[in-house]
């Protein structure tokens, strides 16, 4: 039998460490809020630079999945010892993809700036290159740490990224406020840019604590081997299913920003709280999923389908609660959240005027991440390549367009989400049922 424990043990740790990124992300944004000079332009373009690192981030750190199901695999069959030398290729071959990424885009920011996101007004452009110039030196960083979790989830631990985020999160908070803010005769104010650099040296405090956990408490090292893994074509094909996968994924975030961009910059502030909230969400609802990972490539190892189904049931079950969990606190502070963020009463009418269809998406989107994660774990990047581009240039895509058409505004951005993760949930779920049924 499958026991709520095995699933807690993995799953309570990793709520903690998924919502820290996006818990700093809020902090970030309420934070920047309280600046004296340009709140609003401030908080609009960190949003835009935060969208586009979050980007960069989930498509190329999709190398913790392809090697967080490789490792959870092997795990679960006894025979750690045969990968071994795949962990430290894959820590080279993704500090080298993200010293690449985060030095041209760097260099190409304002082309790339204005193709995404439309036409920037100064300001926030501005506020938009200065965050990004600085966050760029962490991109590498971030890019590791989530090969470190990757490594930590297919070891069937969540504790460890837990400790670890929670530490970045306190230090990352602690120095917004002395940086942002500044401490009165000692640190001069730094605006966004002291949001930046809390941010860096955050990621640089998780990956000294992510090297100290792996070296201790796991047989993999950095000892890099001349041949190639047997597994490296496996985790390279993986990874391109899943890049691919995020490139799509990332359309989606890149369309919704330019056209909360083209709406002004009040609702473009507003867009930003309101996804900020939905990612917060999303990370939390996601903590079993990652339990889910870890768990289904074990029992793939195993081979076991019997706890395979069982375990989707049960992390369906659960996920459906949390989210309604999740609605009622919603709605309960519906009129007061937006206040957190920012006091500029045309944002909080945006905010407030699509937030109830960020709360009634809540359980579709629990449907849609448990069933990410089990595939994840079981190592079927294709079916999810193929799942989210149907449901980018089937449903999304032609929903915005539509509905941009008829009543543009930030509505039309959030039905069309919303239908996004429908599709995605409903087309998973059925897809899992007939593969535990073989």
């Amino acid at each position: 039998m499958l026991s709520a424990k095995e699933i807690n043990k993995l799953a309570i740790p990793a709520i903690l460490f998924n919502i820290t990124e996006p818990l700093i992300s809020l902090a970030d944004i309420a934070i920047i809020g309280q600046i004296s000079d340009g709140a609003t332009e401030a908080q609009g373009g960190v949003g835009l630079a935060a969208g586009l690192i979050a980007t960069l981030v989930w498509g190329f750190a999709q190398m913790r999945t392809s090697l967080s199901a490789i490792i959870s695999r092997h795990f679960g069959s006894n025979q750690l010892d045969k990968i071994k030398s795949l962990v430290p290729q894959t820590f080279i071959l993704t500090l080298l993809i993200g010293l690449l990424i985060a030095l041209s885009i760097s260099y190409f920011y304002e082309p790339i700036a204005n193709f995404l996101f439309g036409n920037i007004e100064a300001k926030t452009y501005e506020f938009s290159q200065d965050y990004f110039t600085i966050r760029s030196i962490g991109l590498p960083i971030s890019l590791l740490i989530a090969l470190f979790f990757g490594v930590f989830r297919g070891f069937q631990n969540t504790s460890w990224a837990m400790y670890i985020s929670l530490i970045g999160g306190i230090v990352n908070i602690i120095l917004d406020f002395v940086l942002v803010l500044g401490v009165d005769n000692i640190i001069e104010p730094m605006g966004v840019s002291g949001a930046a650099w809390a941010s860096v040296i955050a990621q640089i405090t998780m990956m000294l604590c992510a090297v100290y956990c792996m070296y201790k408490y796991t047989p993999f090292k950095f000892k890099i081997h001349k041949k190639l893994s047997p597994y490296f074509n496996e985790m390279l094909m993986i990874f391109m299913n899943m890049f691919i996968r995020t490139m799509v994924l990332n359309i989606v975030f890149i369309l919704s920003n330019r056209f909360a961009n083209q709406y002004g910059k009040e609702q473009l502030a507003a867009y930003t709280i309101a996804y900020n909230i939905w990612i917060f969400t999303s990370f939390f609802i996601d903590g079993y999923s990652n339990a889910g990972n870890a768990l289904a490539g074990k029992f793939l190892g195993e081979n076991d389908n019997k706890k395979l189904s069982l375990l989707g049931k049960k992390l369906l079950s659960i996920n459906i609660k949390i989210a309604c969990i999740l609605m009622l606190i919603y709605s309960a502070s519906y009129f007061h959240i937006g206040y957190f963020f920012n006091n500029n009463k045309e944002v909080i009418v945006f905010f407030e005027s699509i937030f109830w269809i960020v709360i009634v998406a809540q359980p579709f989107n629990s449907i849609a991440f448990t069933f990410d994660g089990l595939f994840k774990g079981l190592g079927r990047a294709v079916e999810l390549r193929n799942t989210l581009i149907y449901a980018t240039f089937l449903v999304f895509v032609p929903l915005l367009l539509i509905l941009d058409y008829i009543t543009p505004g930030l509505h039309t951005i959030w039905l069309a989400l919303s239908g996004w993760m429908i599709f995605r949930g409903l087309s998973l779920l059925i897809m899992f049922r007939k593969i535990t049924t073989l």
